[in-house]
């Protein structure tokens, strides 16, 4: 039996290597695709509050350019996570004009002069990752355990919905009892829920 975390890194040179034969032209196609099935779940928007979103890597949906707006027009109070140390502090974003590129390669929010939002104010975080699992929404991440820590949080009660590409969901994933799972996950194809 291979070990949890070999397992890992062998799933995730996989998902990477798939997601790079995929070209910009295509993953613009799924991102909107998947934006506009987002947008369609009336009944996840239908009562405001505080989202926290997330991107910014090539292999990710832009959930920024479009998406960021349209939840601000139907009320939605937006969030993104910055990193700080071995954590994930949440800030408050209007647009573009608030984000900037962090050390890992994604939007994060410019925390100059903002404070942090409570953890436990969130409604709805939208949680990425490299791969789910169609089974049972077992996620895995980039390895870094930003995610698993902060959806372990005692403070976080809010919804939680995985967000991927369908080339990111396997029957299963490699996982250890910290790992994070999410109850529902929304592709440009499909909606699961477990």
């Amino acid at each position: 039996m291979t070990a949890p975390n070999t397992a890992k890194a062998e799933l995730r040179r996989q998902v990477r290597e798939r997601l790079r034969s995929v070209t910009r032209e295509e993953l613009a196609t799924w991102s909107d695709l998947l934006v506009s099935r987002l947008q369609a779940q009336t009944e996840l928007w239908a009562t405001p509050g505080t989202v926290a979103l997330f991107g910014g890597l090539r292999n990710e949906p832009d959930l920024i350019t479009q998406f960021l707006p349209w939840l601000r027009s139907q009320g939605w109070r937006t969030l993104l996570f910055a990193v700080e140390g071995v954590s994930l502090s949440p800030y408050e974003v209007t647009g573009p004009e608030d984000l900037k590129r962090g050390p890992l390669g994604v939007w994060e929010p410019v925390t100059e002069g903002r404070n942090t939002v409570s953890l436990a104010d969130l409604t709805l975080i939208l949680v990425p990752g490299l791969a789910f699992s169609s089974q049972d929404g077992t996620r895995l991440g980039r390895g870094g355990g930003y995610y698993d820590r902060l959806l372990s949080a005692p403070s976080v009660t809010a919804r939680r919905l995985g967000i991927a590409f369908e080339a990111q969901v396997f029957p299963e994933i490699p996982h250890e009892s910290h790992d994070a799972r999410v109850k529902s996950l929304l592709t440009e194809q499909k909606t699961r829920h477990w």
